[in-house]
């Protein structure tokens, strides 16, 4: 059986559930900018704890945003209160209702079923499934179980051309629309400004105790160029490489 009591986090993989041994660490403060996502997963979190009227959450937006980061972040900070988080991948979803049967037994605690980095094709019956696990399947989902999923895609589906006067592209966006409306929280993470971008660049900067030099903003707005745009991710990544290129100059000296 798993360890419940010990781990935060568990994959269930061919059949079993692997206990995660250790989690990447998000500090609250390391995630500028996303105060308003923090309070609506907090207070749903709050309310699936103690045991209220709780919704199945879709985080949907950029990537690097922070959606995945946030996930960890309540993962560790709830852990104490009972939160046990299940990643799970969409290829093995026939298998959520054998979980289930394990899970009810662990009515002392809560568990987010995690889907990171989902997207379906129109023609992928996966969603299909999926769409029927969260609403409108006849086994009731376990009163002690969340849903969360993340996606770069709003709707989830990829995306096609339709003609809006034809009944059957008609059909083909209520479908796509369909497994988005399953879920009762919706969560976005939008594109960042400059501005934003450069702030969370100098955050990290300050954090490793990197030297700014004048040329700094610059060498940043390059670097998300070259890495195809900005992102929280890719600030984070350029104050890394900055401490990376300050380590290798200063032994070059020695």
């Amino acid at each position: 059986m798993p360890d419940f009591e010990r781990f935060a986090a568990f994959r269930w993989s061919d059949g079993n559930l692997e206990s995660i041994d250790e989690i990447e660490k998000v500090e609250d403060n390391d995630l500028l900018y996303l105060e308003e996502q923090k309070n609506l997963l907090a207070a749903n979190f709050n309310l699936f704890l103690k045991d209220k009227p709780f919704l199945n959450v879709l985080l949907w937006g950029e990537r690097g945003s922070g959606k995945s980061s946030l996930v960890k972040l309540f993962t560790d900070k709830y852990f104490k209160k009972g939160l046990r988080v299940i990643e799970f991948t969409d290829d093995s979803l026939r298998d959520v209702f054998r979980l289930y049967k394990i899970l009810r037994k662990e009515n002392n605690l809560k568990f987010i079923l995690y889907f990171d980095d989902i997207s379906f094709d129109r023609d992928d019956k996966n969603y299909r499934q999926f769409k029927s696990i969260l609403e409108g399947g006849l086994e009731k989902t376990p009163s002690n179980v969340m849903y969360i999923m993340t996606t770069n895609k709003r709707h989830i589906i990829s995306d096609h051309s339709y003609d809006i006067n034809d009944i059957y592209s008609r059909d083909e966006t209520n479908e796509r629309i369909s497994l988005y409306s399953r879920f009762g929280l919706v969560v976005g993470f939008y594109p960042i400004s400059k501005e934003i971008y450069l702030n969370v660049a100098e955050h990290y900067l300050k954090k490793y105790s990197v030297i700014l030099n004048k040329d700094w903003k610059k060498e940043a707005e390059n670097f998300a160029i070259e890495k195809g745009g900005r992102s929280c991710r890719i600030a984070k990544q350029f104050a890394v490489s900055k401490l990376l290129l300050n380590k290798i100059q200063n032994e070059f000296k020695q």
